[in-house]
């Protein structure tokens, strides 16, 4: 093997785990903007209805061709489509029936990089039989990936010629199969049966309907429903359910860092006073800080606005525990993510002594009243923390300036932390999505120790105007980090102004900042991924209702950070002790060769982030030890090539 390959290889399995490190690396920022749309099937009706002439003098297949150009021209290169039409193999004669419900062709099978061969395809099409839906959506399912995000859009004119089984049966049957595969329709130039069916379909599939009436209402359907891929995330999280009792409390194993429980049904409490709390117990080391949250993980909706209170609140068993929180939710609608935190002192003999900390939670008000929420709880670890080389906190100072570039890509969000979208970083990049109510959006930043983040969202516009009953019609953020806590307070932006609303970290991240900064810093104690979610809430006096009946109502918004600061050390972490079921022993560093110590380090380092999920690792230290391990990897493999 030649010593260019030799070296090139041993710089590629360095570069790889340098960049599954947790430091988040800036060839991970720029690989953000790539094309993250979910897989997506069109499929357009051909039946003989699409031949009929509309009002402008052309046919309805002319204009919908029309407007699949439109929408291929607004699409990425790199997007995964496919194409299917039905109805072009026969005539709708009643004779030809049979062989007209298996008219369906697919004539582009899902690729990326092909959207001139499905130019053409589309301008061959003829419209003359049959409307199969049912098979056409088998058929499109079939095509698609078997996991992830991935997505149908259905265009048609009329009704499924077809049946049975019921269209909305298939569609139910498909999405029921997965969550993740999403069907959405669009209604061109449709009369009422039509517009009925085609919203059955969506609600059935999980999907969005809209209305089309020209070439470029159909153009923008498309490009909406084409972004759609999951409106809900639903928690898979192993349950610990809170116990009722303050001296029987759950116990949650010491491996376990997330975990889900439902969120109680307070009754008729009025307050956190009289609220039955739920309790758990999770064991600690000495030495050892916990930051706990809990987050609601509710279905979307909509709605009502003053005729509902939820509140939520977290407290430790030992007010000795307790170092810092964030522990109160009290809102007339609990849309959205709702979250409480707090941090714990270390662990010693004021707090944890026996080996335990115990906590609870209670919910209030009567928000979805006689039901229980789900809720998802974190547990982020940090053992025996070392600040002695963290400089001193920055205060409170105003944010760099953000903008939004004219030219976004079309962004697929995330539903919740785990598949957040990253976002690129920078003022020239920036995403655009759209969103219904109750429905929300997650992306992430990855932000070092003394970087702060800076973000822009700007409101671009709905699909309807804000009627007299609607009280609040607006996006709402949230920031988060890796420990799932707030970070800052929630930011607005009403959907009937335009300007671009900015937002982020009041200072740079520290770890000190935790007992020693404000109001404003004391958040922002953990580097690593930020989270952003955005929410949409469409609020009135007409109750709560479920997202799946606001679907017609689409907003888009414009997304844009940008991570500013150089950065700076940040705290370590040694393991907790050889007895703690998920973390194993650190070594202590001694005096060795110079080529142990940079390996030693390197480990020490890869130690601390699983001990802390990565909010302990020197993101200043990594370049210098890797380049030391290349250094010494090449010096040996050119010492042996000279002996041969």
């Amino acid at each position: 093997m030649g010593t260019g390959k030799v070296v090139a290889g041993i710089l590629t399995v360095l570069g790889l785990a340098a960049t599954s490190a947790p430091i988040a690396m800036a060839q991970e920022s720029q690989e953000a903007g790539e094309n993250n749309v979910p897989p997506t099937m069109l499929i357009l009706d051909a039946s003989g209805s699409m031949g009929e002439t509309d009002a402008g003098g052309q046919t309805r297949m002319d204009t919908a061709k029309e407007a699949t150009h439109t929408f291929l021209d607004g699409v990425p290169e790199d997007s995964e489509l496919g194409f299917i039409t039905y109805g072009t193999g026969t005539s709708n004669a009643p004779e030809e029936r049979e062989a007209g419900c298996e008219d369906v062709t697919t004539l582009a099978p899902l690729a990326s990089g092909q959207l001139d061969d499905i130019r053409g395809e589309v301008d061959g099409i003829e419209a003359s039989g049959y409307t199969p839906m049912g098979p056409a959506l088998r058929q499109a399912a079939d095509e698609l990936p078997e996991e992830g995000a991935r997505n149908v859009v259905l265009v048609s004119d009329g009704i499924d010629t077809c049946a049975p089984p019921p269209v909305c049966d298939v569609a139910k049957e498909l999405h029921d199969q997965g969550i993740d595969l999403i069907i959405n329709t669009v209604g061109f130039l449709v009369d009422g049966e039509a517009r009925a069916e085609l919203e059955c379909i969506a609600e059935a599939g999980g999907g969005q309907y809209l209305d089309a009436n020209d070439a470029d209402s159909l153009a923008e359907s498309m490009r909406v429903l084409h972004t759609r891929s999951i409106n809900a995330y639903e928690s898979d999280l192993e349950e610990y359910e809170g116990s009722d009792s303050e001296t029987a409390p759950t116990e949650v194993p010491a491996d376990v860092e997330a975990f889900s429980s439902p969120l109680h049904d307070p009754g008729a409490a009025l307050n956190e006073i009289n609220s039955p709390a739920q309790h758990w117990r999770i064991p600690v080391e000495e030495g050892e800080r916990l930051a706990i949250s809990g987050l609601t993980v509710q279905p979307p909706s909509f709605g009502g606005l003053f005729d509902t209170r939820f509140g939520m609140s977290l407290d430790f068993a030992d007010s000795a525990c307790r170092a810092s929180d964030w522990n109160q939710v009290d809102s007339s609608s609990a849309q959205g993510v709702q979250a409480v935190a707090a941090i714990s002192e270390i662990a010693g003999e004021e707090c944890g002594a026996d080996g335990y900390v115990d906590f609870s939670i209670s919910r209030v008000g009567n928000y979805l009243e006689g039901q229980d929420i789900p809720m998802e709880l974190k547990i982020t670890r940090f053992a025996g923390e070392d600040v002695s080389e963290v400089p001193d906190p920055e205060a409170e100072s105003e944010l760099g300036e953000v903008s939004i570039p004219e030219n976004t890509e079309t962004a697929a969000p995330g539903t919740w932390f785990d598949d957040a979208a990253e976002l690129p970083d920078g003022n020239e990049q920036g995403v655009s999505a759209d969103i219904v109510p109750g429905e929300t959006h997650f992306y992430k930043v990855p932000v070092e120790y003394g970087q702060r983040l800076a973000a822009a969202i700007q409101n671009d516009g709905t699909d309807v105007e804000r009627g007299s009953g609607i009280s609040v019609d607006q996006l709402v953020v949230n920031v988060y980090n890796e420990a799932r806590q707030p970070v800052l307070p929630s930011e607005n932006v009403q959907l009937n102004n335009d300007d671009p609303k900015v937002f982020g970290h009041a200072a740079p991240l520290n770890y000190r900042n935790m007992e020693e900064g404000d109001s404003s810093t004391g958040r922002l104690y953990q580097d690593g991924d930020q989270y952003i979610a955005v929410n949409y809430q469409r609020m009135s006096n007409s109750g709560n209702e479920e997202v799946g009946d606001g679907e017609q109502h689409t907003a888009r918004y414009s997304l844009a950070a940008l991570v500013d600061g150089e950065a700076q050390p940040g705290p370590t972490f040694t393991a907790a002790s050889a007895d703690s079921d998920s973390e194993a022993p650190a070594e202590d560093s001694e005096d060795v060769e110079a080529d142990d110590a940079a390996a030693d380090s390197l480990e020490d380092s890869e130690q601390g982030s699983s001990a802390s999920e990565g909010i302990g690792v020197i993101a200043w230290v990594l370049p210098g030890l890797v380049m030391l391990v290349i250094a010494g990897v090449v010096f040996v493999y050119f010492s042996k090539s000279k002996k041969k």
